[in-house]
Formats: C-alpha cells, structure tokens, sequence
C-alpha cells in the first residue's frame, strides 16, 4: 500500500512538471487586426432631395366651339399625332350659321350687280345733263338732280361692297366656328386624361372646355424640392441619381438641367411677398428631364435624388472611421510586414459618408487598421468560449 502512494506521488510530480513545461513553451498570443485595404475610387458630395415625376410637356386641347360632344375618337392611353381628329361637336348651328352668312353674300353681290347698272345709268344721264347745260338746253335743277342721282348710285355700290367685306370677314368666321367643331390634337403625344363624354354639352362662350389631355411621355421631368439650406450649392449641368418607390435598387442617371430663381410657392404662382415665411421651411425647385424609351417613369412618381455637387475620380481612399485627427493632424494605424500596427500621419481630402481620399502618407495596397484585439482580450475570448478558467 506504501508503495502505491509511492508512485501515486511520482506520477503527480511528472505531470505537473509536464504541464509546467509546456505552459511555459507556449508562444504569447499577438494582437489581431480587422484591416482595411488602401485603393482607387472615387468620392463625391451630394445633396438628397424628394422630387416628382411629370410629363416634359402636358396640354390641354380644348373646345372653341360650343355643342353637343358628337363623337369622341381616342382612348385613354392611345397615341396621337399632330392634326389628328380627337373629337366632333354637333355642328348644326355653326353649318346655319355659315350657310346663313353665304346667302347674305349671295344677297350683297347680286343687288351690287344692281347697283353698278344703276350707277352706270346715272353717269350716263349726268355727261347728258352736263351736255345740255352747256348749250343751255336743260335747266339747273335738272343737272344738280342728275348730279344727286349718280352720287347716291356711287354711295349705294361703296356700301354694297363694304357690306360684301363684311359678309366674307363673317364667313371666315363662320367657317372657322364650323372647324372648331372638329378637334385635332395639337402635338404629338399620349392621351392622359378625358375628362368629358359622347353627349356631353361643353360651353365655350365663358371658358375652353378641356376634351382631353396630351402629353410627351417619351421625356419626363423629374421635378425636385431642394432645400434653402443646399440651394446655393446646386447648379445646372450637375449630374444626379434617382430610385422610384417601386425600384429602390436601380439608380437612374440623368443631368441637372435648371433650378428655378423663386421658391417653391413662387414657381407655382402662389407666392405672396407678404406671406411670413419664417416658420415655413422654404424649397426651391430643380428641374431634370429625363429619356422614358421604356415608358417606367409615370406622372406623379415620387423620386428620391442624389445631386452630386462635388466629387473626385480614381484616388486613394479608406474608410473615414479609420482616421483619427488630433492637434490640426490626421493620423491612421498601419498594419507591418511583422503584424504589429503602427500610427502614420496622413493628409486627407475630400470626404462622404463612408470614405476619405487620401492625398498623402499612404499607398494603394497598404493595410489600415478598423479595430484590434489585444493578447488579453483574445486570452479572455478564448477563455469564455471554453467555459471560463480553471477554479
């Protein structure tokens, strides 16, 4: 029995000696860095703004004449050409209207025919007057009636060819009236509204009745809300980038074309120098017309931009959460060769959200340091991971 304690104790005295050992031989963990590699892209400074899609050009085509709407031609959503017929109003008043005015015509140049016969029999009977008075044949009161005679014939036939003026200046007008019945469309364009129906009476004496709304939806216009505070950094010739609600992840490129000198209530016409707009937050609009080949843009879509006000292209960059500034200075960690990291001042550029151009005191391919573990925390790490240490 003595002797098994014996080697029970031997064996105790080996293993820690085992352990001991090779506690002592295993090599002192390093620290471990998340890095980030140093590279080209490009940086830009942006201004974000709520916008709205709308047709480049939207028209009204109305009625001039009034009626009964006869027959309409189009379809919500068809395409139309320039000069085409969109509708027809009854036209019985305005064809006894023309027809009316042409038989006054009618009437005028037959009773000028009259009186250019009648003219002609009055200076023939003046020159015979005028004859005889001068042999003293005829008496005074005769040539002064002959006289009156042919200048009412003259009066009569001016009267009756500036009545004929009339009735032709009225035909034109009748005839246009009859025209109006029939509405083309006035440009190119789909057919985006109808606000009226076959049967329909339009009354154009006090307003021009809408028939239907035109518009060019091959070029929309994607109309933006800029805000006071980033106005003056916006100008045309800016380039922007858009999602619509239904694609959030397929940008649209397209150029910033105007921004409006007035804002927002002005460009709408409900501007009021009076108004205190103090408490009001105040916008601006900026304009970009935007190719739809594809018809995806439709009136009313809402439109979130990214206006690029400033930017550089293919140079170095890192992550901004890297850079550390202190004293004026701006300094990063590097990870060596040997795996130690060490701080290097740098001198920066422009900046976004994300990332920071780098101007100097790094090269593409260096290695910045995002975050570190030390020995200890690794060695705590790996202890909890095992279930804590030994008791």
């Amino acid at each position: 029995m003595a002797k098994m304690m014996k080697w029970a104790a031997v064996a105790a005295v080996a293993a820690a000696a085992v352990w001991g050992g090779w506690s002592y031989l295993k090599p002192e963990p390093q620290a471990s860095y998340i890095t980030e590699t140093v590279r080209r892209g490009d940086i830009s400074r942006t201004v974000s703004a709520t916008g709205e899609i709308s047709p480049s050009n939207l028209v009204s085509v109305g009625a001039q004449a009034s009626g009964q709407i006869k027959k309409l031609y189009v379809k919500l959503g068809q395409q139309v050409k320039k000069g085409d017929l969109i509708a027809e109003i009854n036209s019985t008043t305005q064809t006894n209207t023309l027809n009316t005015e042409k038989s006054k015509l009618e009437t005028y140049q037959a009773k000028l025919v009259s009186a250019q016969i009648a003219l002609g029999s009055a200076e023939k009977k003046y020159k015979r007057q005028t004859a005889l008075w001068k042999d003293d044949a005829t008496s005074k009161e005769d040539l002064e009636s002959a006289q009156d005679a042919l200048a009412a014939a003259k009066a009569n036939v001016a009267e009756l060819k500036a009545l004929i003026r009339q009735s032709k200046i009225s035909i034109n007008t009748a005839e246009s009236e009859l025209g109006y019945t029939r509405i083309t469309a006035t440009m190119d364009g789909t057919v985006v509204a109808i606000p009226v129906e076959e049967g329909q009476t339009v009354n154009a004496a006090q307003s021009t009745p809408t028939i239907i709304q035109l518009a060019n939806l091959d070029m929309m216009l994607n109309k933006m809300q800029i805000a006071e505070g980033d106005i003056t950094k916006v100008k045309a010739g800016q380039d922007i980038s858009f999602t619509i609600l239904s694609e959030p992840d397929t940008p649209i490129k397209a150029k910033l074309d105007s921004v409006d000198p007035g804002l927002t209530t002005m460009s709408s016409g409900g501007y009021n120098s009076s108004t205190d707009t103090a408490s009001n937050a105040v916008y601006y609009y900026a304009r970009s017309f935007v190719p739809n080949p594809d018809g995806k843009l439709a009136t009313g879509m809402t439109t979130q931009n990214t206006v690029e006000i400033d930017g550089v292209k293919n140079v170095l960059i890192i992550p901004s959460l890297t850079v550390k500034n202190r004293g004026g200075k701006a300094f990063v960690r590097v990870l060596g060769a040997d795996g130690k990291a060490a701080e290097r001042e740098i001198r920066t550029g422009m900046k976004d959200s994300m990332n920071t151009e780098v101007k100097s005191g790094l090269k593409e391919g260096d290695q910045v340091v995002i975050s570190e573990m030390t020995a200890a925390e690794q060695q705590e790490s790996s202890e909890r991971a095992m279930g804590g240490p030994p008791r």
